[in-house]
């Protein structure tokens, strides 16, 4: 009767579940890479989608494994370098991948998928089938490293990178034209930028002038301008650097200024001409939005003007566009996709 009871427990014991492989995160954004998903969340997305015999967790103490990763701003992109090692610190592989992502969070999907792989190696799968140390020696042995102590070992293949995503931007801001009109004007400014994977952003913009500028004739007569200008550009030229962007654009716009009468003899009129916007811009990246100022040249091939008939009989210009006008911008740009 003894026996059978010793039996008995022993069978429970046996058929346990064995308690899951416990692999610690430490996850480090260094500066410029604040905004990339944070450790907190790695962990969660991770546990999402590796086996249920893993348990990972960003404590490190008693764990059976760690994952050592670090990311950081890299020319016009990110790197990222992941390395597994045991309990005692030995790096069984690694995974070290550059993206050209302006935006951290695009990058999220690639670096859950690269700790999955890293949990699904051989080492951890052996352990989490509960194969005792020696054993998982023999199987995947570590080699003798003569040289430098902090020789790495060859890393892990990488999987294929990911398709770039089409990224969308919104902007809306103020905008200050001298030379648009008779006397500078203000007005809102409204933009979208689109970044399609390999090739240069490009933007449609438009900016309206709604507050009439008067520009007087002879006594008593005149006439009132508002004007409206947009069109579409590309930004063959950008600088990233930490927390800062700078894009070059250029493109060709549309512009229309139209004079209301101030005076019984005056008459309204409408001008419609082609002008070549160059526009240097300067952004603060603080996340989903950031704040940009802009500077603008806008050349005007055409250089149109409003005519009028002087009580003599000749025809005099009351207002023409200069060839080369300016225009200062500031506001904000929103990072709505992805």
């Amino acid at each position: 009767m003894g026996i059978a009871g010793s039996a008995c427990a022993g069978n429970a014991r046996a058929e346990e579940p064995p308690r899951p492989v416990h692999i610690a995160v430490v996850w480090t954004r260094l500066p410029g890479a604040e905004t990339c998903i944070s450790p907190d969340e790695m962990v969660m997305k991770t546990r999402a989608r590796a086996a249920s015999d893993t348990l990972l967790t960003l404590d490190r103490k008693g764990a059976d494994f760690s994952i050592i990763g670090r990311i950081e701003p890299r020319g016009e992109g990110f790197r990222t370098e992941l390395v597994l090692r045991d309990a005692v610190g030995r790096p069984l592989g690694e995974r070290t991948f550059e993206s050209p992502a302006r935006s951290c969070r695009a990058l999220d999907d690639s670096l859950i998928l690269a700790l999955v792989l890293l949990v699904e190696t051989p080492w951890v799968r052996d352990a989490a089938h509960g194969k005792p140390a020696e054993e998982l020696g023999e199987i995947a042995p570590l080699p003798r490293l003569e040289g430098r102590a902090d020789e790495r070992i060859a890393p892990l293949p990488l999987s294929p990178p990911e398709r770039r995503p089409w990224m969308l931007e919104l902007g809306l801001g103020g905008s200050l034209a001298v030379g648009f009109a008779p006397t500078p004007t203000v007005g809102p400014a409204l933009f979208g930028l689109v970044r399609p994977p390999h090739f240069v952003p490009i933007v449609l913009r438009a900016t309206a002038y709604p507050f009439s500028v008067d520009r007087s004739t002879v006594a008593g007569e005149g006439i009132a301008v508002r004007g409206f200008v947009g069109g579409a550009e590309i930004c063959p030229l950008g600088l990233a650097r930490p927390g800062v962007e700078a894009l070059v654009c250029g493109g060709a716009h549309l512009a229309v200024l139209q004079a209301e009468p101030l005076g019984p003899r005056s008459t309204a009129g409408d001008l419609f001409f082609g002008v070549l916007p160059l526009r240097g811009e300067v952004r603060a990246r603080l996340g989903a939005v950031s704040p940009y100022a802009a500077a603008t040249a806008r050349f005007s091939p055409m250089s149109p003007g409003f005519v009028y008939r002087a009580p003599g009989g000749q025809d005099r210009t009351s207002f023409s566009v200069p060839w080369l006008t300016v225009e200062l911008d500031v506001g904000f740009a929103w990072h709505a996709l992805p």
